[in-house]
């Protein structure tokens, strides 16, 4: 019964790779480009989501609880999130912007994200034009999720070079999260635990 005890843990540890835990930001800061008449802690503080359970579930009301560039700044915007903590973060996670009254060319068409693993002193491993789709005006707004080479030891998330769709000169965010991608076992770990269980299967 060993055997197939074992072979069952690396099924299991290989499933596991792919799960990853959502990260909400404690702090989000608007460093270059400022705010028309919103704040930027709406896009992390879950203002204008609907549904339960699974936050990537949810969509948002369109309505409050979002945020707008100050007027002109696009793409000279610079959004810095603090994780409260260190993660190893693989993808991100947005609802798009769309404003409620049908106007929907102010939402966030591109941007790029960069990582500081010192606490938010310096940034690097920028992932460029990540690319997102229009919001539709009158409909709940779904997350949009988009993923990349995982960046180990992240404290802070730096989101600039936003481009907005057909005209300006705001460009806006719903709510934002990211994703901590879960570390994949080893070959040499999985082949470690074939090579024990054929030796208990031995002594049997």
């Amino acid at each position: 019964t060993i055997l197939p005890l074992a072979a069952f843990a690396a099924v299991a540890m290989t499933g596991a790779a792919h799960a990853a835990v959502v990260i909400q930001p404690s702090t989000a800061t608007v460093a270059v480009g400022g705010s028309t008449n919103t704040t930027i802690t709406s896009t992390i503080d879950g203002s204008g989501l609907s549904g339960v359970g699974d936050i990537l579930t949810q969509t948002h009301d369109n309505g409050g609880g979002q945020w707008i560039s100050g007027n002109g700044t696009s793409p000279n915007v610079e959004v810095v999130f603090d994780l409260d903590g260190t993660f190893t973060v693989g993808s991100v996670h947005l609802w798009n912007f769309e404003w409620n009254n049908g106007v929907t060319h102010w939402g966030t068409q591109t941007l790029d994200i960069s990582f500081s693993t010192d606490g938010g002193l310096n940034y690097a491993n920028t992932v460029q034009d990540l690319a997102f789709t229009r919001a539709v005006s009158g409909v709940p707004t779904p997350v949009e999720t988009k993923t990349f080479a995982a960046v180990s030891g992240v404290t802070h998330i730096k989101v600039s070079d936003m481009t907005y769709f057909d005209a300006g000169p705001y460009v806006g965010l719903a709510e934002i999260r990211f994703g901590e991608a879960v570390p994949e076992p080893s070959t040499t770990a999985l082949l470690g635990l074939g090579g024990l269980a054929l030796i208990l299967r031995r002594r049997k």
